[in-house]
């Protein structure tokens, strides 16, 4: 534990309610400061020699240690102990607990970004996106090369449009399956099952669309045998199983990367929870430090109003003097004016405020 000294502005407090109680009480004292001066003086009182000057000024006294004592209890400077003790006791308790589950919450992070390595999160994305832009604009071509050749079934170009795109979308996911499918398997014969059986499932299908091109362009006294366009469409077939193999992550990749994105994301909500636990340390110890602030100031107040109320007591003992010399019948100054008066029981409020970091 470290204590450590700090300047710490007070500032001011005004209290309407204590301002007027010594406003009142200090006119009332001053008066009777007068009043007793005049009766004293009547009697040339204090005698010229040998009179104690507290003798005749003690009500005046003990009015102001009695102001003092009220505007003590008006401001209660010491109820603040405790309270401060208590503060201190339970903010200290708050932050070591949010300071517990910081370093809980550190270390996972730590030990989740071991695990993570050099991982990075939009790498696999960034691999699917890009193979499904390739082969959207493959199956883009084919949709429009496709469309045309519907019209052949005497449909209208809407529906031969719809078509097209069923079959070159039926295609294009296909082209993906594939490879997914050959890097899913383990042993070369499943592999040349899975080639072979692609192969021969897309070029059934792309025989019947040559059959129709040919026939759509035969009605336009155009004549091409139908094996260019098949050759054609396994050609754009490969090149786009080709992309999604070489580009495309296999299904291990695809789960391994999204477990990793757990840890990845849990571990962003993790340091998003340790600054928030941060930012509620920062704010305990700033309600630490305005709270012991307004303790200084009451503390400082009223260490303030019991030297005014010196001043006040010292004011009225000057005004009994001057008061008492003016009505006195002898003329004489009483040799007790110029002795030396004990201080009033005014006590001023001690106090510490120690700042504790741990």
């Amino acid at each position: 534990m470290k204590n450590q000294s700090i300047t710490i502005s007070s500032g001011n407090i005004y209290d309407p309610v204590m301002e007027e109680m010594m406003k009142k009480r200090d006119a009332e004292l001053k008066e009777l400061a007068r009043k007793n001066a005049k009766h004293f003086a009547k009697r040339n009182l204090p005698s010229s020699r040998g009179d104690n000057l507290s003798n005749f000024t003690g009500e005046i006294k003990a009015g102001y240690e009695k102001l003092a004592t009220d505007v003590n209890c008006h401001l209660q400077p010491s109820a603040h102990l405790p309270e401060a003790k208590m503060d201190a006791e339970y903010f200290k308790e708050k932050v070591l607990d949010l300071e517990n589950e910081i370093k809980e919450k550190e270390a996972q992070n730590r030990n989740d970004e071991y695990e993570l390595n050099d991982f990075d999160q939009s790498s696999i994305p960034s691999r699917i996106r890009w193979a499904l832009i390739g082969t959207t604009i493959i199956t883009i071509g084919e949709i429009m090369y496709n469309t045309k050749a519907f019209q052949v079934t005497g449909e209208n170009l809407l529906f031969s449009l719809i078509l097209s795109i069923c079959i070159s979308f039926a295609v294009f996911i296909f082209s993906h399956l594939t490879p997914l499918l050959y890097k899913g398997v383990e042993t070369r014969s499943q592999r040349w099952l899975v080639v072979i059986g692609s192969l021969l499932l897309v070029t059934g299908l792309f025989i019947a669309l040559a059959i129709f091109r040919s026939s759509y362009l035969a009605a336009h006294d155009v004549h091409i045998n139908p094996t260019y366009f098949v050759v054609i469409n396994i050609f754009f077939f490969i090149v786009s199983t080709l992309l999604s193999f070489f580009v495309l992550p296999s299904w291990s990749e695809i789960k391994q990367n999204a477990m990793r994105l757990k840890i990845y994301y849990a571990m962003k909500k993790r340091t998003k929870e340790i600054d928030l636990l941060k930012n509620e340390i920062d704010r305990i110890k700033l309600t630490i430090l305005e709270r012991t602030k307004l303790r200084l100031r009451i503390a400082h107040h009223a260490n303030y109003a019991a030297d005014r109320i010196r001043k006040m007591y010292w004011e009225a003992l000057e005004i009994f003097k001057t008061t008492n010399l003016t009505f006195r019948s002898d003329n004489r100054t009483p040799d007790c004016f110029n002795e030396t008066l004990s201080e009033p029981n005014i006590d001023g409020f001690n106090y510490t405020i120690v700042i504790s970091n741990d």
